[in-house]
């Protein structure tokens, strides 16, 4: 049978991997599709924690923002993937910013509709817990890289974990799936354009960075020799 689309998409998100499809259907009623062009804001700071978000298609950049005019991309988030999960408290506020990096389309579900979800499912709720624990872990893991880590090393680390998710095969190693400069880069290593541009040197040199610039072409091996050096 062919299913409507937007429950094909949910069964393909780890939330409702699980779930039935007539199930599915049901949650389908209540969540629409949302298109946003590249650059758009999906929400901001401190908006209301409203709803969660799945990626149909497209990716969306994670960041916070400080008042001194700075930007940390905390995470990139691809197809099938969720976001705003923080949203169990009528009270809870956006601790981030998300913004499409590329023409995406996201499936929204209020808040108030997964609060039902998670009265008639309760293994809803430990799915979404493993899901925020996640996060924690990454950010956990991400700060002690910034703190052991050199500038190289953490762009290194940042291309190779990004590789893995978003790269496609090219003649001459792994092709990053991202239109990432070196300014974003910088945003996401925790360091200065410059230092980002000398880093990307230096791995070229090390033969882990085929094509330093946009799209990024990788060696794997090569960033995770270089890594454990």
């Amino acid at each position: 049978m062919n299913y409507p689309s937007l429950v094909w998409h949910l069964k393909r998100t780890e939330l409702f991997a699980d779930f039935e499809l007539a199930e599915l259907e049901r949650v389908a009623t209540s969540t629409p599709y949302r298109s946003y062009q590249p650059g758009e804001v999906i929400y901001r700071m401190d908006d209301p924690a409203d709803a969660l978000y799945f990626v149909r298609s497209g990716l969306v950049k994670i960041s916070k923002l400080f008042p001194n005019g700075k930007e940390a991309i905390l995470s990139v988030i691809g197809q099938h993937d969720t976001f705003g999960e923080l949203l169990l408290d009528a009270e809870e506020r956006r601790p981030t910013q998300a913004e499409a990096l590329e023409a995406t389309t996201l499936i929204v579900l209020p808040r108030t509709e997964l609060q039902k979800l998670l009265d008639i499912k309760p293994a809803l709720a430990m799915k979404l817990i493993r899901l925020m624990a996640a996060r924690l872990f990454e950010a956990q893991a991400w700060t002690a890289e910034v703190s052991a880590y050199s500038a190289p090393e953490r762009v290194a680390s940042l291309l190779y974990r990004l590789a893995r998710e978003f790269g496609k095969p090219h003649p001459n190693g792994v092709e990053l799936g991202l239109r990432l400069n070196q300014e974003d880069i910088a945003r996401m290593v925790g360091a200065t354009r410059e230092t980002v541009s000398h880093s990307l040197g230096r791995l070229k040199q090390e033969g882990a960075i085929v094509r330093p610039r946009t799209p990024i072409v990788v060696k794997m091996e090569a960033l995770r020799n270089f890594l454990e050096q």
